[in-house]
């Protein structure tokens, strides 16, 4: 399989659906989106590992200590390229259309109340919940990031299609249903 399309997220929110934490994104658009709202231009894509200086304040306690186990996440990286090893899967989408809905996605993402609320209010009220299914490439790629990549935008396309091998998911399929179910019907509650 190749993918053409990734996902611009925080290094250390990669982490944590790379370890199986997190199968949860809670969207805003960013600046550059059009008209500021985010999409969901395809249900795959890579993610895109990027340096935010601030994470540490938007981070639940799970989240810090994820930052706390790897120390160059706080600092730029040193290489000008980017490692995208794992490819999400949307499974469900959920337009949150009442804060109280906040409360579900908490177990299942490294993001803080206060983050939460604040990108659920950004410009207007509401705010997008992905539940992905996260995979690890067995054919990681290498991406040297260019301008038309940088800003705050949710969605990169790539040059061209990269490559997956296979794909092995980060959570069995029973975990990952029984945490899924659990969730949607939650937001649902």
């Amino acid at each position: 399989m190749t993918l053409r399309l990734a996902l611009k997220e925080w290094n250390v929110v990669c982490e944590a659906i790379g370890q199986g934490r997190q199968i949860v994104l809670a969207r805003k658009g960013g600046i550059s989106e059009p008209e500021g709202e985010f999409e969901l231009p395809k249900n795959q894509f890579w993610l895109y590992p990027t340096f935010f200086h601030e994470a540490a304040a938007k981070l639940n306690q799970q989240g810090i200590e994820l930052l706390d186990a790897h120390p160059e996440f706080n600092q730029p990286p040193a290489s000008s390229h980017a490692l995208l090893s794992l490819v999400c899967e949307v499974v469900a989408s959920v337009y949150l259309q009442d804060e109280r809905q906040l409360v579900a996605l908490a177990p299942e993402q490294i993001l803080n109340e206060e983050a939460l609320s604040l990108r659920f209010h950004y410009r207007q009220p509401g705010l997008h919940a992905l539940v992905i299914r996260a995979y690890v490439a067995s054919t990681p790629a290498t991406l040297r990031p260019t301008e038309a990549m940088a800003g705050c935008k949710s969605w990169v396309e790539l040059e061209a299609p990269l490559p997956t091998g296979s794909l092995q998911p980060v959570i069995s399929d029973d975990e990952f249903e029984r945490r899924k179910n659990l969730l949607l019907s939650s937001l649902e509650a």
